[in-house]
């Protein structure tokens, strides 16, 4: 079947042939709308919510030290916050494609929950 869609595509005139790296574009930009435009689609079910501190934000780790503990810069695109239940909060879509949410202990910085989606 792959080859039958390549043998399609070279017979598309050149302005109509979507390269590896217009597939690769779209399909970031596809991603990055979806990280930005609807993060809650993506949020964990209200039966599955991570608490992870009632402590006040001044112990808390700084958003720079749990970027590196993170690894921001391993994602081809990473969204931050600070969830409702006090864990910090990450959306990421890493190199290859797949997106992933994981939660942080603020105070700790000890990985709480990782979804693959």
């Amino acid at each position: 079947m792959r080859g039958i869609v390549a043998d399609r595509d070279h017979q598309r005139p050149a302005s109509m042939r979507l390269g590896h790296a217009r597939v690769k574009l779209l399909t970031s930009g596809v991603l990055a709308c979806v990280l930005v435009c609807s993060p809650t689609a993506l949020a964990s079910p209200g039966t599955e919510q991570v608490r992870c501190t009632d402590e006040p934000r001044s112990k808390w780790l700084s958003e720079e030290q749990i970027k590196k503990i993170f690894g921001v810069e391993q994602y081809a695109i990473v969204k931050f916050k600070v969830s409702r239940t006090n864990c910090y909060e990450f959306y990421a879509v890493t190199q290859s494609g797949q997106i992933i949410e994981v939660y942080y202990h603020p105070i700790t910085g000890k990985l709480v929950k990782e979804n693959r989606l």
